[in-house]
């Protein structure tokens, strides 16, 4: 299947709180407890406009919105920035094996705005799906890491990353 993306617009507001909402997305995310649409709507346009974060629509060769990607760049005072990417594939396109397309467009995206930057994705460890899509996409496994918690297992993030 042939992906295009662009940049994400006020427009597509409910587009990313449905799927922020999605039971899935919600049960994979560090913060699983479903998002208002008063604070959804405060992040979102926060985001459209921040220097730091490039928020990616994907569509399919009808137009049809099929995910997304996002990237959030985090400044660390004497040290390279911090490149952190997030993504979710709508439900009726999932089991398609589109996730790792969508990672590896986005970060060339990403690397066309910011450089050759490491992007690092954070993954719950019993995230299988997320795990296959990121190394199908050239990430790299580097370890367990405390920078993220599933509440409910308390067990750790898997930090991967995928360096230009």
């Amino acid at each position: 299947m042939t992906l295009t993306y662009r940049p994400a617009q006020p427009d597509d507001s409910a587009l990313y709180f449905d799927w922020a909402n999605d039971p899935d997305i919600r049960r994979q995310s560090f913060t699983s407890n479903p998002i208002s649409p008063e604070t959804h709507a405060n992040w979102f346009t926060r985001k459209l406009i921040d220097a730091n974060a490039l928020l990616l629509v994907f569509e399919n060769e009808a137009g049809e919105p099929i995910g997304q990607v996002r990237f959030e760049r985090q400044p660390e005072a004497d040290m390279p920035d911090e490149v952190i990417i997030g993504l979710s594939v709508d439900a009726s396109f999932r089991g398609q094996g589109l996730a790792s397309q969508l990672i590896q467009q986005g970060c060339a995206a990403c690397r066309k705005q910011w450089g050759d930057v490491p992007i690092h994705a954070y993954i719950k460890p019993d995230n299988r799906a997320s795990i296959r899509a990121f190394e199908q996409a050239g990430f790299t496994f580097l370890g367990e890491t405390g920078k993220f918690t599933d509440p409910a297992s308390g067990k750790m993030s898997l930090l991967y990353v995928n360096t230009p």
